[in-house]
């Protein structure tokens, strides 16, 4: 299904939103790796009217790149796509632990869908586990942001 343009005004992306997500981000960081300055950084500046934005944060223990609102995902809600995911010290929890961060920030500001793109074997199967589902674009994975908080909860439960 096509969108119309006045569907997509309600993806616009606002400043503060950017910001406290942006935000969001660098305390789950911070958690994890207390470097003494934040890592995570806006990758564009935020325009009136803007449909999406980006975050990066490197370090030499991990790297991460999202996107934030319009995205191939979804052509009709906002949604969050994990482009680029790395740590240093793998199977530590620190993936489920971002998509937890990534969950309640969906709740919040209302991103329907997260995603998965450009998956290797391990986040392809790190994906499985947590419920997400094949898409058409190849080595792509996506969940409503409803399914995956029922994934993550159920997990903590069974822990």
């Amino acid at each position: 299904m096509k969108t119309h343009q006045s569907d997509l005004s309600s993806m616009t992306i606002d400043q503060n939103e950017a910001e406290s997500i942006l935000e969001e981000i660098n305390d789950y960081l911070t958690t994890i790796y207390p470097y003494k300055k934040q890592a995570a950084y806006l990758c564009n500046k935020i325009e009136a009217g803007d449909k999406s934005f980006r975050i990066m944060a490197q370090r030499k223990k991990y790297d991460i790149y999202l996107r934030f609102g319009h995205t191939w995902a979804s052509d009709e809600c906002k949604s969050i796509v994990i482009a680029r995911i790395g740590f240093e010290k793998q199977l530590r929890g620190h993936g489920t632990a971002l998509l937890e961060t990534l969950a309640s920030i969906a709740e919040k500001y209302h991103y329907a869908f997260l995603a998965i793109e450009s998956v290797n074997e391990n986040s392809k199967a790190f994906a499985g586990r947590l419920g997400f589902h094949a898409h058409p674009l190849p080595k792509c994975y996506v969940i409503s942001t409803q399914a995956l908080n029922a994934s993550l909860h159920a997990r903590k439960v069974l822990c």
